[in-house]
C-alpha cells in the first residue's frame, strides 16, 4: 500500500515530462496555410463588409417596431401612462438623512442648472425612505440624466417607477458641459 502511492505518482511524473516535438518555422508556415481562417472563397462581393465587429455590435443595433406591435395609447390603463424612471439618490431608514439630501441636491442642482428645477420624490416603502428624482418616460434618458447626476452623488441609479405625465423631464432642460 504504501509502494503504490509514491510509484504512481513517479509514473505521473514521468508520462508527464515525455519529450514534445518542436514544431518548425516550415511546418508552422503550412499549418497556417490550411487553417480556415486562411483560406479564401470568391463570394462575388466583399465579405468584409457583413463582418461583425464586438466594437461595432452596440452602434450597429436598430429595433424598428412593426405598426402592429406599437402601443395605443387610447387602450393603455392609467398605471401603464404613468409607468416611466426616476434616477434614485438614496435608500435609508433615516427619514432626516433623506431630507437633507433632498434639500442639498435641489441646491446643487439650482447652482449647476438654474433654468431646471428638477421634481424631487420622497418615497416610503417599508422600511426604508428614497429620494427619487425627474420624470423619465425612457430608460435612456434617466441614464443620462444619471451620469450627470452621479458626478455629485456617485451611488444614484435608475430605477422603474409611477412618474407624474404633467412634469415629464425634458432632455433640452438639463443639457449641461460633461467635462
Amino acid at each position: 500500500m504504501n509502494l503504490r502511492i509514491p510509484s504512481v505518482l513517479i509514473i505521473l511524473v514521468i508520462a508527464g515530462c515525455a519529450s514534445t516535438a518542436e514544431i518548425t518555422a516550415e511546418e508552422e508556415v503550412k499549418d497556417a496555410a490550411t487553417s480556415p481562417e486562411s483560406v479564401e472563397f470568391d463570394f462575388g462581393f466583399n465579405i468584409e463588409e457583413y463582418r461583425v465587429r464586438p466594437e461595432n455590435i452596440f452602434y450597429s443595433n436598430e429595433n424598428n417596431i412593426p405598426e402592429v406591435f406599437e402601443i395605443d395609447e387610447s387602450s393603455m390603463s392609467e398605471a401603464q401612462r404613468n409607468a416611466g424612471f426616476r434616477v434614485q439618490i438614496i435608500s435609508t431608514q433615516d427619514v432626516r438623512l433623506v431630507e437633507e439630501m433632498r434639500r442639498e441636491f435641489s441646491e446643487w442642482m439650482y447652482q449647476d442648472i438654474p433654468e431646471y428645477e428638477p421634481e424631487t420624490y420622497i418615497l416610503f416603502r417599508q422600511p426604508f425612505f428614497r429620494l427619487h428624482v425627474g420624470n423619465f418616460r425612457s430608460r435612456t434618458e434617466a441614464i443620462e440624466f444619471s451620469t450627470f447626476v452621479k458626478r455629485k452623488y456617485p451611488d444614484a441609479w435608475v430605477v422603474h417607477d409611477q412618474i407624474d405625465p404633467e412634469s415629464i423631464t425634458v432632455k433640452q432642460q438639463i443639457t449641461v458641459d460633461n467635462n
